[in-house]
């Protein structure tokens, strides 16, 4: 039950986990990361996956049923996952795809919703590194740092009081990414010599193409060689990486007495318990092997995962609006619903 001493305490929770996520972050950054996303993230996925299911997906009202929904997601997010060995650019087709049908969690207009598609497609065609960038940032960047910034703000905008630590928790997440790239200068526990270990290395080496493209966009060059060692850029880099994977995994975990994910049923955990050991497993045969398997897991949550993102964008919006109807419509005596989120 969401009651204010509840929602307050979950707002200390968060403060505790964004300061945790960001000295672990500073003080070994590459481990912190691919710690974080072998081990953290795959049961976060598989836990969040069990939570979405009892929501229908949030596709209760769509356009589809939400069981068609998931058999949609599951397809594509197979064919994104073939892009990363054939690499013939069925990613951003999946995942755009995948975009537009979300939006029809908010509305059934076909038209509309084909014409978002064709628009997307044209881009796609037409506008260099477009399909790149959403082939790669959605799945990382935008889900796992702007999507969580997104709650928060929407967690502090629904709160019945408002408080200095509602709003301190999204400004943190937004300060402490800017001074983890900006004013690092390479130091750390294991960032003396700019080589946290050949172990760590190798197993980057599976990422380092991606970090590489997501370090450009950051206007931060960087030149990956598992054999080197890691200049200033690669350890910013990995320092925003490291602190925004384990923020958002730890974050779901915070939510427990909020959201009550963890109740689900006794099958759903039997699953969630064998796909997660053969998941961690698959890393003692190879990690590239493990990185394939999280990645899967990780995007599927991903896209299934997007209505309810894309309801939190339309909370926002409509926050203003709805306020506003409401103390107009107090003015004259009368008592209005907020319009859906």
């Amino acid at each position: 039950m969401r009651t204010p001493s509840t929602v307050d305490n979950q707002h200390v929770v968060n403060l505790v986990v964004l300061l945790v996520s960001a000295t672990a972050a500073w003080l070994a950054p590459l481990q912190t990361f691919l710690l974080a996303y072998a081990v953290i993230g795959p049961f976060h996925y598989l836990t969040e996956i069990a939570w979405l299911r009892k929501k229908d997906y949030y596709f209760g009202d769509g356009i589809i049923s939400p069981r068609l929904f998931l058999m949609i997601t599951v397809a594509l997010c197979s064919v994104a996952c073939l892009d990363l060995y054939f690499r013939r650019g069925w990613a951003a087709y999946a995942i755009g795809g995948l975009i537009v049908l979300s939006l029809g969690a908010l509305g059934k207009n076909v038209p509309v919703l084909l014409g978002a598609f064709g628009l997307m497609v044209a881009i796609k065609l037409f506008v260099h590194g477009y399909g790149l960038f959403l082939a790669v940032f959605v799945p990382t960047v935008i889900h796992v740092y702007v999507f969580t910034l997104i709650f928060l703000i929407s967690g502090a905008m629904r709160g019945t009081r408002r408080t200095l630590l509602a709003w301190l928790n999204p400004l943190l997440l937004v300060a402490i990414p800017v001074v983890l790239v900006r004013l690092g200068n390479g130091a750390g526990i294991g960032m003396g010599t700019g080589t946290p270990g050949q172990y760590w290395m190798t197993s980057e080496a599976t990422f380092a193409s991606l970090h590489e493209y997501i370090a450009g966009m950051l206007g931060l060059g960087m030149h990956f060689d598992p054999h080197g060692t890691l200049g200033p850029n690669a350890i910013a880099v990995f320092r925003f990486l490291a602190f925004i994977y384990l923020h958002h995994y730890l974050n779901w975990f915070a939510k427990t007495e909020l959201l009550a994910w963890h109740k689900v049923s006794r099958t759903s955990w039997l699953i969630i318990g064998t796909v997660y050991a053969a998941a961690i497993g698959s890393y003692a045969y190879s990690f590239a092997v493990g990185f394939y398997a999280a990645y899967f897991l990780s995007l599927l949550h991903v896209l299934l995962e997007l209505p309810l993102n894309l309801r939190s964008v339309r909370g926002i919006a409509l926050q203003p609006w709805n306020a506003w109807r409401a103390k107009i419509e107090l003015a004259r005596g009368k008592t209005v619903e907020p319009q859906a989120r």
